[in-house]
């Protein structure tokens, strides 16, 4: 480019297509509009060495000015290659030509952050458009692949549209989405492609084991101590990502214990848990979203020891993001954007690159120790350590026998059936406490395997009692 040339382009000011830096000293702001070209379908010129009314000052440019610049372009991902040019406008000042065609591979992101050109502004791309540039460029993606087993028969409808309906309560989807079919539904949170489902959709929805993914599992355990020698329980789940988050808080309510003590003025005992629900929620959420799925041999794991909680994944942090940086505002890379935009959708995720961050903030307001996170090879773990350690058994006065740890909720059913038997509904209002009918039969069930209650007939008409 020549200095007449650099003249005449300056003198179309400011565009969607065009932007001025004053100095190398904003390399990071001239780094974001790059990015911002890449992500555009018309790419566009950044020149650094002018004003923002422009005047062409430029600047003396030397070696460790063109080693800072090579230094951010490689910050820029996937890699790409950007024209560099030099153009000597004054007394051997130079003005820095960066000239940016459209990418192949977008959506490109600086820093671990997308942007997007909006007229002459560059600003941070939104969620969904990086979720949709994603998956339009990238259908090679195993999780945007199209896959010809599951049908939308297979799927679960119910879980579909409670997805929907939450997204449209939270302004994340348009009204008009709940008056959708199905097919459009999933269209709408872009999980059909050329009107064959996606793998996505199969991990988030199919209720048909037969064609869900082997390594859609979830390995739940209770173990003995704190090692791993013996176990109380053990069980291997295969179902679709909504299943295994409930599936896993289930396991995490029930063999949590929870505390509880009398607030004055609050007449029913209020009940603290042994590690934040939130801190649980948000751990077992990152995991389902974050995991390696295109690894046929690859599961996620929940274990239970005396003094923590261990959840462990396939699918070691994505690149450009530290291990070191996870207790501190990071950036949100997302190995699976089509299954986290669902999750968002539905608020299971409320803030992109928050949940590690909310997760040490909710510990040190409990006064719980912090979580430990760990990287290792290909897998990616959290541990959540106890507030203090819990016994393995304890002894109650109950037929002379010694009985597992129980939670407080356990104990309110126990001593309630202590008058006589009771139906679930009846058990519930006696405990005075607010529980689901879910929460309720699973209490009723690990009691009943415990051996420390019986029960006669079935579903709502069953009646429990203390075993003799």
């Amino acid at each position: 480019m020549t200095l007449k040339q650099l003249e005449s382009l300056v003198k179309q000011g400011e565009s969607e297509t065009l932007e001025f830096k004053t100095s190398t000293a904003t390399f990071d702001k001239a780094m974001e509009t790059v990015c911002a070209f890449l992500n555009s379908d018309q790419g566009g010129t950044v020149l650094v060495g002018v004003k923002d009314d422009g005047t062409i000052a430029g600047q003396e440019i030397n070696d460790d000015h063109l080693r800072d610049l090579a230094t951010e372009l490689k910050r820029i991902e996937p890699s790409t290659k950007i024209d560099v040019k030099t153009v000597i406008v004054k007394d051997k000042k130079k003005v820095i030509v960066l000239s940016v065609a459209s990418g192949l591979h977008a959506p490109y992101t600086y820093k671990g952050r997308p942007f997007v050109r909006t007229l002459s502004t560059t600003s941070l791309m939104l969620q969904d458009a990086y979720d949709y540039l994603y998956h339009k460029n990238n259908p090679h993606r195993w999780e945007g692949l199209t896959n010809n087993s599951c049908k939308i028969g297979d799927l679960d409808k119910s879980r579909i549209k409670n997805v929907v309906r939450m997204g449209v309560d939270k302004g994340r989807l348009p009204g008009d989405a709940l008056e959708a079919s199905i097919p459009n539904m999933l269209k709408k949170l872009k999980l059909i492609v050329n009107e064959k489902l996606t793998n996505a959709a199969v991990i988030l929805f199919c209720k048909n084991e037969e064609k869900q993914f082997i390594q859609s599992v979830l390995k739940l355990a209770r173990f003995k101590g704190i090692d791993k020698k013996s176990f109380y329980d053990e069980k291997r789940i295969i179902s679709n990502a909504f299943d295994l988050h409930d599936k896993a808080m289930d396991f995490l309510h029930l063999n949590l214990p929870v505390a509880a003590h009398i607030e004055p003025g609050i007449s029913e005992r209020v009940e603290t848990p042994a590690i934040p629900y939130n801190v649980l929620r948000e751990a077992v959420t990152n995991a389902l979203v974050h995991r390696d799925y295109s690894n046929a041999g690859s599961s996620m794991s929940i274990a239970r020891y005396d003094d923590r909680v261990e959840i462990n994944n396939i699918g070691s942090l994505p690149k450009g993001i530290l291990l070191k940086e996870l207790g501190k505002t990071h950036e949100s890379i997302l190995r699976n954007p089509l299954i986290a935009h669902v999750f968002y959708v539905c608020g299971k995720i409320e803030q992109w690159g928050r949940g590690t961050i909310d997760m040490i903030e909710e510990c040190k307001k409990a006064g719980n120790p912090l979580p430990i996170y760990k990287e290792s090879g290909n897998s990616f773990s959290v541990t959540l350590p106890l507030r203090e350690s819990i016994s393995n058994i304890i002894y109650e006065k109950q037929e002379h026998r010694l009985i597992p740890q129980l939670t407080d909720r356990q104990r309110k059913i126990l001593e309630v059936l202590k008058s006589g038997p009771l139906s679930r509904q009846q058990i519930m209002k006696k405990i005075k406490t607010l529980l689901s009918d879910r929460t309720t039969q699973l209490e009723l069930s690990t009691l009943k395997k415990m051996g420390l209650i019986e029960s006669r007939g079935k579903a709502q008409m069953a009646i429990w009692f203390l075993a003799p």
